[in-house]
């Protein structure tokens, strides 16, 4: 499994916020108690997830060349291109799916990179939403297993988020759980 840290520089791309198949990796082999002290990283706003096939590093090195091939790798071109369009870019891959760039607060890496809203290869859900899937998957491995109010709420607590009155097929905490685990 890769680390955030094998993201070439000058990209910052967090892997355990925007991509699927780094994310499963860490929650199959994380303990509910790790999971938990990595869910900091994820906010409660809304989260676009890449659920593509290319590594992190490969779409990082994807951007850079887009980038060098356009002339705007240097952050002295970098900074002015994102800047000219309301401060982010949108580029596509070769695998169709669409990233934002944008400038980063760090020095080091200023090409802050997360999957578009609308790719083809994106799901979005409500960070809290997403923290008490994870949860649920570190606690609950099978998809077989039902997921009842009483254990999605149980999850929450460990996590420190609000109950949940009810649970609906097809929305919320049930469909993020279901849409993000049934293409292991």
């Amino acid at each position: 499994m890769a680390k955030e840290t094998d993201i070439p520089l000058p990209v910052r791309f967090n892997p355990f916020k925007h991509h699927r198949n780094y994310i499963l990796s860490v929650l199959e082999s994380s303990t509910p108690e790790m999971i938990i002290n990595l869910l900091d990283q994820v906010c409660n706003n809304y989260i676009d997830i890449y659920t593509g096939a290319m590594t992190p590093e490969a779409i990082s090195e994807a951007v850079i060349e887009i980038l060098k091939s356009n002339q705007v790798f240097r952050e002295d071109d970098f900074s002015p291109w994102v800047d000219s369009k309301n401060g982010y870019r949108q580029i596509k891959l070769a695998d169709r799916s669409v990233w934002v760039v944008r400038k980063s607060n760090e020095v080091e890496r200023y090409i802050h990179l997360h999957p578009a809203r609308e790719g083809p290869f994106t799901i979005r859900f409500k960070g809290s939403t997403l923290k008490t899937a994870y949860i649920l998957k570190t606690n609950f491995t099978s998809l077989q297993e039902s997921l009842s109010l009483g254990k999605v709420n149980r999850a929450r607590m460990q996590i420190s988020l609000s109950p949940v009155k009810k649970l609906e097929r097809g929305k919320g905490i049930l469909n993020c759980y279901e849409k993000f685990f049934s293409q292991e």
